[in-house]
C-alpha cells in the first residue's frame, strides 16, 4: 500500500520535471545584430540545431549573391528562391548552425544607410562588403553555441567571390574559415562574367545583329573606364543602366580586380565547389572547372566538384528547358551532397 501523501508525490513529481534537463528536439532562431566592417549595424538570423541545448556545434556564415539580396536569398517583392533559408534549415536538420543576414543598407538594415546619395560609393563599396562578411564569421565564431575550429563560411554566386576574398583577410589573421562551400561562384573575373551573361541575353531576346554589336561595344567602354577610372561613365545605354548604376563604380572597379582561381588556391582548408547542370548566369564549363583546376594546385588538396543535373543558378531543378527556376525546393540531390560533405568535414575529431 502506497502510504506517500498525494500531496507529497505531487511535489516530487514536480521537483523531478523541474530538475531534469529538457532536450530540444528543433532547431532555433535568434535574431542578432552585429558590427559590419566600418562600424554598420548588420541584423541577421542564427538557426541553430537542436545539438547545440548541449554542446557547442559547427556552423556555417551564408553570403547572399548580388543585388538587393536578403538574409533568405530572396529579392521582394519580385524574386522568391528561399534558398538560403532553405540551406539553412537543411543544415540544422543535420546539426549545423548557420548566420544569414541581410545586406548593407537593406532590409532590416535599411536604417543605415547613408541620407546623403554622394555618400554611397564608399557604404557599398566592395571592400565593405568583403568587410561585413568577415565580420560575421567573426562573429558567429564568438557565439556561445558556436564550436570555433569548425565553423565556416558559405557563399552563392556573388556571395562565393565574398567567401573567397574574405577568407584571404581571416587567413591573414590567423582564423581562417575551417571549410568554403562556393556555390554557383565565378570562376572568372566578373567583367568577363558579365560580358557573356549580356551576349547570352542578347541571344535569348532575339537581338538583331547591330543591337548586338551595339550593347557589346557599349559594355566594352563601360568596363574599360571603370577598370581605368573607377567610376561608371555618364553614357551608360538605358538598357544596361540596371548592371551600372552610378554610384557602383567603386564597388565594380574593386570587384572587377579579384582573381576567383588565385583566391581559391591561396585558401588552405577544404572546399566544396557546386553547381547546376542547366546554371544560366554562371558557367559549369568556365567557371566551376576553373575554380576545380585552381583548387588542384594546392599542397595536399582537399576538394571536391560537384555539378548537380538538371539544375538552376539557384539549384532548383529546371522543369524545361530555358526555365531559370527560381523558385521550389533545393534540388534534393544538392542538399543531400551539401549536408553530407559539411557534415562530414565539420566533424569533431578527437
Amino acid at each position: 500500500m502506497n502510504r506517500f501523501p498525494a500531496q507529497l508525490a505531487l511535489c516530487l513529481c514536480l521537483l523531478i520535471s523541474a530538475t531534469s534537463p529538457i532536450f530540444a528536439t528543433e532547431p532555433s532562431e535568434k535574431q542578432v545584430s552585429f558590427k559590419g566592417a566600418d562600424g554598420t549595424s548588420l541584423a541577421g538570423t542564427l538557426l541553430l540545431p537542436p545539438q547545440a541545448a548541449t554542446a557547442k556545434v559547427p556552423a556555417l556564415v551564408l553570403l547572399a549573391g548580388s543585388g538587393p539580396t536578403d538574409r533568405n536569398g530572396n529579392q521582394p517583392p519580385l524574386l522568391t528562391t528561399d534558398l538560403l533559408k532553405q540551406i539553412a534549415q537543411g543544415l540544422a536538420n543535420n546539426g549545423i548552425a548557420t548566420l544569414r543576414f541581410d545586406k548593407r543598407g537593406m532590409y532590416a538594415n535599411a536604417a543605415e544607410l547613408p541620407k546623403d546619395r554622394s555618400q554611397y560609393g564608399d557604404f557599398f563599396s566592395w571592400e565593405n562588403f568583403v568587410g561585413d562578411s568577415a565580420a560575421a564569421y567573426r562573429f558567429l565564431r564568438d557565439q556561445p553555441e558556436i564550436d570555433p575550429a569548425r565553423t565556416g563560411i558559405l557563399g552563392h554566386s556573388e556571395g562565393g567571390l565574398l567567401a573567397l576574398a574574405a577568407s584571404k583577410i581571416l587567413d591573414s589573421e590567423a582564423h581562417p574559415p575551417a571549410v568554403l562551400i562556393l556555390l554557383s561562384t565565378p570562376g572568372r573575373p566578373v567583367d568577363a562574367l558579365i560580358t557573356e551573361q549580356i551576349q547570352n541575353l542578347l541571344k535569348q531576346q532575339g537581338a538583331s545583329p547591330e543591337q548586338t554589336a551595339f550593347f557589346l561595344t557599349a559594355n566594352k567602354h563601360i568596363i574599360e573606364t571603370i577598370r581605368t577610372t573607377g567610376q561608371v561613365p555618364l553614357d551608360v545605354p538605358a538598357g544596361l543602366a540596371a548592371l551600372y548604376p552610378s554610384y557602383l563604380g567603386k564597388f565594380i572597379h574593386s570587384q572587377f580586380a579579384e582573381d576567383p582561381p588565385a583566391l581559391a588556391t591561396a585558401f588552405p582548408r577544404p572546399v566544396l565547389v557546386m553547381i547546376g547542370a542547366d546554371d544560366q548566369q554562371v558557367s559549369p564549363e568556365r567557371d566551376a572547372q576553373a575554380l576545380d583546376a585552381a583548387l588542384k594546385k594546392r599542397p595536399n588538396d582537399d576538394h571536391v566538384l560537384i555539378i548537380i543535373a538538371d539544375a538552376s543558378h539557384n539549384l532548383k531543378i529546371v522543369p524545361k528547358p530555358g526555365d531559370p527556376a527560381f523558385a521550389g525546393p533545393i534540388a534534393p540531390d544538392a542538399l543531400t551532397q551539401l549536408q553530407t560533405w559539411a557534415s562530414t568535414k565539420l566533424a569533431a575529431h578527437p
